[in-house]
């Protein structure tokens, strides 16, 4: 079909495979597609290496995350070698011990815990359960004593969102849309209390929170706190914010008062008593940490500052705690924290037991304690207590492989076509040198830090082997601070395109990268970002993977979850927006291109309810009918989603594909 819309005409002969009464025959084409890359990759010398190393230095390690704790009692997820997916694990005065099946609660060898909660009691818990990738689910609430269900489920729950209980018998949640064929159910979502054994259910939105349909309505109200705090989220940097009496919000009939508008620049937002703490970009792009008394009703008295961000201190997040407020902020991606005690300060830094990303710090459900959770480039997830500036570790850590010890990282920068300097982290074995097979990931989305140590399991793999991985910042990422985000963003996209060349194109002049380049690949928003980069600047790159990526952004409107994302990559209702979608479509960018990519493997789960499959479907058919000797392979999975709660095998299946493919066009 052919139609044109606010002036760009737009041919898009593969628009019938979004419809989902077509999707028969989108799975025939995925499947006759997937078929034939299976045979390439089966056929890949080094599959079958790749598969057996990360046996060793990834699925047969033990796994931790998802910590949450409240009085003497802790729980946390955990896998062990033979594990498809995560398992609770209770600690207490008991010991430790494993609590709770995904795959026995439900009967589904696909199930997998989301998102859990704590009651304030301790003796009570909410846990989200979905299958085979998707991310929508349902929550149970438990006893904990016993593991038996105390309340029937609550339905149409998204993995990530917590049900929280308030006061003695009530829970609050966020719902989906009911389902309804043509509708979006991530668009509606709906805010309500409800009691824990069941009943009606209490909407607590209106009454001064209004809530954009495309927005995610989130509540907050820890035990203990006077006011309640409620934000409409999304797929973007800045929230909207509202707080009401938490008492009339445990009655379901919260009186809002707005604190925060996408005009401020709020990012993120927290009660602490009687205060209210914002997190802004609106004055200093660096961040700012303001705090504001608040009235008996909730009405906020004159703000100060707190916390000022700085080259050398860029602020990230906060968290609110009984004795004061933590603020995480990093330096050219390490992390750093500091306790800012009672909330005011002065501000004390704490000392961090590695360099690393500090992935949460969260307060206990019942007020009493704070925990740190942190990753580094060498150490897996490991959980920390904190006791105003003291750390103590808590005795839950991720098994890292061995030989991570012997890995080397390097911090360098690119320079990109506009002479802007690019962050970029290298890492490869201690003491290797010359030009190995070479990886080079970006993002360039939602402030998003790319270049933040982490450890990768499945990576150890590909540098045991003796590649080289490298970590690309772009701008449109989060690395340097607001500016570097709005300078990848809209009709900034092409500088982070450049970026992402620049850093290719500096590993090859480092002699690491072949001289053909590297391969390049990227992930969900990398989609907007790598196949674009690769098609405008075909030179800079010796391979492609783009993995469940946004690669059809023009149509972002008609996929699932797609009206959540036009705060960050732009509405197609408005023409200068549409605009940068058509010019960050790797789709559309397909039909101008003069010469194919360099070899592609594009990988898709069929379960994927983040980034509709279609879009990289819609890239494949296309690419294959103009290029139908060229080397474009699509990889689609039906056990799997965008990657949140793939079980392992399927995890590591697709671990193997990927870095077989890479040797393979890596090594040629």
């Amino acid at each position: 079909m052919t139609e044109t819309i606010h002036g760009i005409t737009i041919t898009d002969e593969y628009r019938w495979m979004e419809d989902a009464a077509n999707r028969d025959e989108l799975l025939a084409f995925v499947e006759a597609e997937n078929a034939r890359t299976r045979a390439m990759l089966d056929a890949l010398p080094e599959r079958a290496w790749f598969a057996r190393r990360l046996g060793e230095v990834s699925s047969s390690l033990e796994r931790v995350g998802g910590y949450k704790q409240c009085g003497d009692t802790a729980l946390f997820l955990r896998s062990r070698e033979g594990d498809r997916l995560p398992k609770l694990t209770i600690r207490d005065a008991a010991g430790e011990r494993a609590f709770l099946d995904p795959a026995v609660v439900t009967g589904d060898p696909l199930a997998a815990f989301g998102a859990y909660e704590f009651a304030p009691d301790c003796r009570r818990v909410s846990i989200h359960v979905s299958s085979g990738g998707s991310e929508a689910g349902k929550v149970l609430l438990l006893d904990i004593t016993t593991g038996q269900q105390i309340g029937p489920a609550i339905e149409r729950i998204w993995g990530e969102f917590t049900v929280s209980f308030i006061g003695p018998d009530k829970v609050l949640y966020t719902q989906m849309a009911v389902p309804a064929e043509g509708v979006d159910p991530i668009i509606g979502m709906t805010a309500y209390v409800a009691p824990v054994t069941g009943g009606s259910a209490t909407q607590v939105l209106g009454n001064g929170m209004e809530v954009p349909p495309e927005n995610f309505p989130i509540i907050l109200a820890p035990a203990g706190e006077p006011f309640a705090l409620g934000a409409a989220a999304g797929a973007r940097a800045d929230n909207e914010f509202w707080i009401a009496p938490a008492a009339s919000l445990q009655a379901g009939t919260p009186q809002w008062r707005k604190v925060g508008a996408l005009e401020d620049k709020a990012m993120l937002a927290a009660t602490r008593g009687h205060a209210l703490f914002v997190q802004t970009t609106r004055t200093n792009p660096l961040g700012t940490l303001l705090r504001y008394p608040l009235g008996a009703d909730g009405t906020p008295g004159a703000s100060e500052v707190v916390f000022e961000g700085s080259p050398e201190s860029l602020l990230r997040a906060f968290q609110t705690t009984a004795d004061g407020v933590y603020v995480a902020a990093s330096r050219d991606g390490a992390g750093q924290l500091f306790f800012l005690p009672d909330g005011r300060g002065p501000a004390q830094q704490v000392a961090l037991p590695f360099e690393g990303t500090i992935l949460n710090i969260q307060s206990d459900a019942d007020g009493k304690g704070t925990s740190l959770i942190m990753v580094g480039w060498t150490h897996g997830t490991t959980v920390f207590r904190l006791n105003g500036i003291k750390v103590t570790p808590a005795g839950i850590a991720a098994e890292v492989w061995d030989g991570a010890q012997g890995m080397a990282v390097t911090r360098a920068e690119a320079v990109s076509k506009d002479g802007t300097r690019v962050p970029m982290v290298v890492l490869r074995r201690k003491g290797a040198s010359g030009r190995a097979p070479t990886i080079v990931e970006g993002y360039g989305g939602y402030a998003t830090d790319n270049v933040e140590p982490v450890y990768l399991r499945d990576q150890m793999a590909w540098l045991d082997k003796g590649g080289a991985f490298a970590f690309c910042g772009t701008r449109g990422g989060g690395e340097r601070g607001r500016e570097w985000y709005e300078g990848g963003r809209g009709p900034n996209k092409p500088r982070g395109m450049e970026d992402l060349a620049a850093c290719a194109e500096t590993l090859n002049a480092m002699g690491i990268a072949p001289e053909r380049g590297p391969l390049v690949t990227g992930a969900s928003m990398g989609g907007t970002l790598v196949p674009t980069a690769t098609l405008r600047h075909p030179h800079a790159f010796g391979a492609m993977i783009t993995r469940v990526g946004i690669v059809n952004p023009e149509r972002i409107g008609a996929a699932e979850n797609g009206a959540n994302q036009f705060a960050e990559i732009g509405d197609p209702s408005d023409p200068q927006q549409f605009r940068d979608l058509v010019a960050m479509d790797a789709y559309h960018m397909i039909t101008a291109s003069p010469a194919p990519p360099p070899p592609t493997l594009m990988v898709i789960g069929l379960n994927d309810r983040r980034v509709s499959p279609w879009m990289t479907a819609k890239w494949v058919a296309r690419a294959r009918a103009k290029w139908p000797d060229a080397p474009i392979w699509l990889r689609g999975d039906m056990q799997a989603g965008h990657g949140v709660g793939t079980a392992e095998d399927v995890r590591t299946a697709q671990a193997a594909d990927v870095y077989a493919f890479a040797w393979e066009q890596q090594s040629r």
